[in-house]
């Protein structure tokens, strides 16, 4: 079924005057008859009827124009979303975010997106998980784009990785401890102290696992933990020690958080399967996503 004649329908059965539906329409009473004759043989009834000059819907006609009306409507909409879709300016986007990374982070990021492009109409699906979990569902295409922690200059195949922000691990001790006082200490010094480390699935395990390796150093591990909060309490209670990124939860969990000598640097990345072949809507964000980490920076948890 030809949708502009079903739009040339809808004119027609609005004014109800050939002359005048045609005129709005742009087009010639001829083309304008030849579009309902086409429909009423497809349907096989007639739609209109002379009234004089006039025209008058049949009682078929009066059904079919409801049912034209929203078909029309619902197409309108649908080259609308695609269009808006191509520019980017619609869709929906799943994000995957390391839990290194604070929960505050994305909603922030999401607040300004919507303050900059209040007419855009993207729906959000947030997950948060250790960066390998984000990874293989970035593979799967659960998710469209991911914020991972990586190696310093990482190349993971099969994924594009845009770093966004190095950081740096720092040692954290307890509010009392001997080493808490120096404005630096060595990785060395780690090896006389109970040491708590993350489970192998945590984003940092890895990244630690290399520095430590790099450094020939040798912690006395006494706790695992996957929960870097749990990590923070068990070090402020006098547990051991850790290598952790700085945060203002540290020194309210009271531990203090001191540099290391050492290059204890890692990456903050924004991961895709292959950007340049995503959604528009997608590519839009990772640029925002990008910039905003850029200009404004991370949170941690």
């Amino acid at each position: 079924m030809n949708f502009q004649h079903l739009e040339y329908f809808n004119e027609l059965a609005e004014t109800q005057y050939m002359a005048q539906a045609a005129e709005k329409l742009g087009i010639s009473q001829t083309t304008l008859s030849y579009a309902v004759k086409k429909l009423e043989e497809e349907l096989g009834v007639p739609l209109l009827e002379r009234e004089g000059r006039n025209i008058r819907l049949t009682v078929y006609g009066k059904v079919f124009k409801e049912y034209s009306e929203a078909g029309v409507q619902q197409i309108q909409e649908g080259r609308r979303q695609l269009s808006e879709m191509a520019l980017g300016e619609s869709g929906k986007l799943s994000i995957g975010v390391a839990k290194i990374v604070a929960h505050k982070f994305i909603t922030d990021v999401i607040k300004d997106y919507r303050q900059v492009n209040p007419e855009y109409r993207v729906d959000f699906n947030l997950k948060r998980a250790v960066t390998g979990k984000l990874l293989d569902m970035l593979q799967s295409g659960e998710l469209d784009l991911a914020i991972v922690t990586t190696r310093p200059g990482e190349k993971i195949a099969g994924f594009d990785l845009v770093p966004m922000m190095h950081r740096k691990l720092e040692l954290l001790l307890p509010a009392g401890h001997e080493l808490a006082k120096q404005k630096s200490v060595s990785l060395k010094q780690i090896e006389q102290y109970p040491y708590l480390a993350f489970g192998e699935e945590h984003a940092l395990a890895g990244i630690i696992a290399d520095v430590f390796a790099k450094n020939d150093i040798h912690p006395q591990i006494s706790s695992v933990t996957d929960d870097m909060r749990t990590l923070v309490d068990l070090v402020a209670i006098g547990e051991g020690v850790a290598l952790l990124p700085k945060s203002k939860y540290h020194e309210s969990a009271g531990a203090i958080a001191v540099p290391v000598t050492e290059d204890t640097s890692y990456t903050i990345s924004l991961a895709s399967r292959n950007l340049a072949q995503e959604p528009k809507v997608a590519q839009k964000m990772a640029s925002f996503i990008v910039d905003f980490c850029q200009t404004r920076g991370l949170t941690w948890s």
